[in-house]
């Protein structure tokens, strides 16, 4: 993809389907206003297309001054304001993704839908500095934050990102608005309100348009926190309970670590005493109680006992999902391999002189060979997450076994014909080898699963 200019943009190689079908699909939110173009090299050929995009028209014209000035959007019991930089139609999606956020955490945790607040969104993170210093706000490592109470309460917040860590953010931000507003006010721990946060944002984008580029997040995060855990270098609860201490921490590695390690304390919360414990732990501490009068109400701990099973639990966690995955790919390589080193021996015997017998032999020992490893792979029972991956390999051996099928024929009969038609299929082969590595790679990226 090209922008007019002809500087390049992105470049994706593609293979098409059995059916000749190629589809592709690009989240260009950010993508500028005005001409583009797309170039489709085929076999050397070059296509051209181009397209325009236009700004969304909103007919918003108030005008306030935030530090930038900011053009107000209405909407049903809150309104947006954005800045310079902010496309439109963001601006529009974020108004549907808070409506959408506001009543699945309900649901969630069973309560009637919180109000949403007034939303500002800047278009950089210099245009949100100029933003954070009229709300006196020190905006530190911060791509967002919340204010409650005040002249100018609500989510302020960048949108210079990808599309699904903008929504993310946004869902964060919420989430922080409705639990403070569970705890009637009173002060909650840092690593209970940045973990809930975590957690349902975590939980609302992963039902998201693009759930893989959150399930990569998630599960980084929660491998941060367990080696910490096998290591013995977690914070204590006690080090993550004060929000200024919290929002004062600078360096990349504890900032990665503190939401870490909130996230999987709140999940261990949740998983071990109840989908509802979270929301219970802040509704007693909004009565006034202490943390761990709370904890002890709530999971019949106190925080001591609490924080230790949590890390015990931690040490020996593993996604359930992941680690069924984690076995079929383990099994489904140790195949990939044996099939590359099948390819190998074809590749050293065309180069070694053979006597016509000889020829036959080797290459009735490779089909021998790919038959036993289809075999291997039809006895695999991949998870659902691999099913697609697990046709396309099987589609791909069973190709490979008729090629070198064909192969042994034209080496029996000394006839060209078969010999022609297996190389014939050489290209196809290619194509289906860097489709299905290509998928099992970003498979393995996305589950944090060794390459």
């Amino acid at each position: 993809m090209l922008e007019l200019d002809r500087s390049e943009v992105t470049t994706i190689q593609m293979y098409p389907t059995t059916l000749g079908e190629l589809e592709w699909t690009r989240y260009g939110a950010q993508d500028q206003e005005g001409g583009w173009i797309v170039e489709i090299n085929i076999g050397g050929s070059i296509h051209s297309a181009t397209y325009s995009l236009e700004s969304l028209t909103l007919r918003d014209f108030e005008k306030v001054s935030l530090g930038t000035l900011l053009t107000k959007h209405e909407a049903q019991g809150f309104d947006l304001y954005y800045s310079d930089l902010v496309p439109t139609a963001l601006v529009a999606d974020l108004q549907e993704h808070i409506t959408d956020t506001a009543l699945l955490l309900a649901q969630r945790i069973q309560s009637e839908a919180s109000s949403i607040p007034d939303i500002y969104l800047a278009g950089n993170r210099e245009l949100m500095g100029l933003v954070s210093i009229v709300t006196s706000i020190d905006l530190g490592f911060e791509d967002g934050y919340y204010i409650t109470g005040g002249q100018l309460p609500g989510i302020f917040m960048r949108t210079d990102l990808l599309g699904t860590e903008v929504r993310r953010l946004l869902t964060h931000e919420y989430i922080h608005h409705v639990f403070d507003g569970l705890a009637n006010d009173e002060i909650l721990p840092a690593w209970l309100t940045e973990g809930l946060s975590k957690y349902y944002e975590f939980d609302v984008a992963l039902l998201g348009p693009r759930p893989d580029a959150t399930r990569l997040r998630l599960l980084t995060s929660t491998d941060l926190a367990r080696t910490a855990a096998q290591t013995g270098s977690l914070f204590s609860l006690a080090s993550l309970d004060n929000q200024t201490v919290w929002n004062s921490r600078t360096d990349q590695d504890e900032l990665a670590l503190q939401y870490a390690e909130a996230y999987m304390a709140v999940r261990f919360l949740i998983e071990t005493y109840g989908p509802l414990a979270g929301k219970d732990l802040v509704e007693e501490i909004g009565l006034g109680t202490s943390i761990s009068r709370s904890l002890e109400t709530v999971t019949g701990l106190d925080l001591g006992v609490f924080e230790s099973r949590f890390i015990r639990w931690l040490a020996r966690w593993e996604d359930p999902e992941r680690a069924l995955l984690s076995d079929y790919v383990i099994e489904l390589d140790a195949i990939l391999a044996t099939e590359s080193a099948i390819s190998e021996q074809r590749a050293e015997n065309i180069a070694t002189p053979m006597f016509a017998q000889e020829s036959i032999s080797s290459r009735a020992a490779l089909v021998q060979s790919t038959e036993e490893l289809v075999a291997a792979l039809q006895l695999l029972s991949p998870p659902e997450r691999a099913q697609e991956l697990h046709q396309q390999a099987e589609d791909r051996l069973g190709r490979v076994l008729e090629w070198l099928s064909l192969e042994l024929l034209a080496s029996q009969t000394r006839d060209n014909v078969p010999l022609r038609a297996a190389n014939d299929m050489i290209p196809e082969l290619r194509a289906r080898n860097f489709t299905l590595k290509r998928n099992l790679s970003n498979l393995k990226f996305i589950y944090n699963l060794p390459d």
